[in-house]
């Protein structure tokens, strides 16, 4: 599983480089946790792990220019993207750093809003109790995060293709960092409590994302995305030389799931919600 230090560097700039392909498919995940945070004209927002910067785009217009977002991120790539698309929006401003020792400028910020990004911290309660103070006292946080991972298809079927190709993968310890963290409320509710929020809340959501890049079939575009970034992607680097037969042994898998031209797979996610 990926875990913070790999977003410096190569799966950032995997990233960044299909960014149009990945936006994409999270855009879905962004509508839960946008509506929960139902930000403000006028309100100061950390948008953390912010990447190409898709969702503090969409914060800041929402807080208009009497407000501010602070997109923080630790991918200099993502961050170049993020940048760019940002060019001329006054309200919004990004920083390369790792959240849980950035200084925050005063005032205290209203909200935190996260759409994944907060499941990569080498120690999440210190983490999550800074960020916290970065708030004022009635602040609030919206944190998305992904569900198990049998609830997420998008992540099982590439890394089950990579289990008939390649045998088992170590399993992460539960609660380690990497794209399924906070996979369970047994694993954030102690992380959140011991780092001083309140009123913590969570609901599930279920939704449909889009998956592929480049050219050809649904099949194709969908597995060129999955050889790049993923599960998959990640035993890849471990035996390029299987790249081949993971491409013969997940084509057909994904079949069943195209709609409308395209490969659309189901996930899962949660959102959570707390004050400071």
């Amino acid at each position: 599983m990926a875990d913070a230090k790999d977003w410096t560097g190569e799966l950032g700039a995997n990233w960044a480089g299909l960014i149009e392909a990945m936006d994409r498919q999270l855009a879905p995940a962004a509508v839960p946790g946008l509506s929960a945070l139902a930000a403000q004209p006028g309100e100061r927002v950390i948008d953390l792990g912010c990447g190409g910067g898709p969702t503090s785009l969409e914060i800041a217009r929402t807080v208009g220019t009497e407000g501010a977002v602070l997109g923080l991120d630790i991918s200099p790539d993502l961050l170049a993207v993020a940048r760019t698309r940002a060019d001329g929006v006054a309200q919004l401003d990004f920083a390369e750093a790792d959240a849980a020792q950035h200084r925050f400028a005063e005032p205290p910020y209203d909200a935190l809003y996260s759409r994944f990004g907060c499941m990569f911290f080498d120690d999440p309660p210190a983490a999550m109790a800074h960020l916290r103070r970065a708030l004022h006292s009635e602040g609030r946080a919206v944190l998305t995060v992904w569900a198990e991972p049998r609830h997420n298809l998008w992540a099982m079927l590439p890394a089950n293709a990579a289990t008939e190709v390649l045998g088992e993968a170590e399993k992460p310890a539960p609660g380690a960092p990497g794209p399924f963290g906070w996979a369970t409320e047994e694993i954030f509710m102690p992380i959140l409590e011991t780092a001083g929020w309140r009123d913590i809340a969570f609901s599930a959501h279920d939704l449909e994302m889009e998956i592929g890049v480049g050219e050809g079939t649904a099949e194709a575009r969908a597995v060129e995305l999955c050889c790049r970034i993923g599960p998959m992607a990640r035993r890849l680097q471990e035996a390029p030389e299987a790249e081949a037969e993971l491409r013969r042994v997940l084509a057909p898998k994904l079949t069943p799931h195209v709609r409308d031209g395209a490969v659309r797979l189901p996930g899962r996610l949660r959102v959570i919600t707390a004050l400071a």
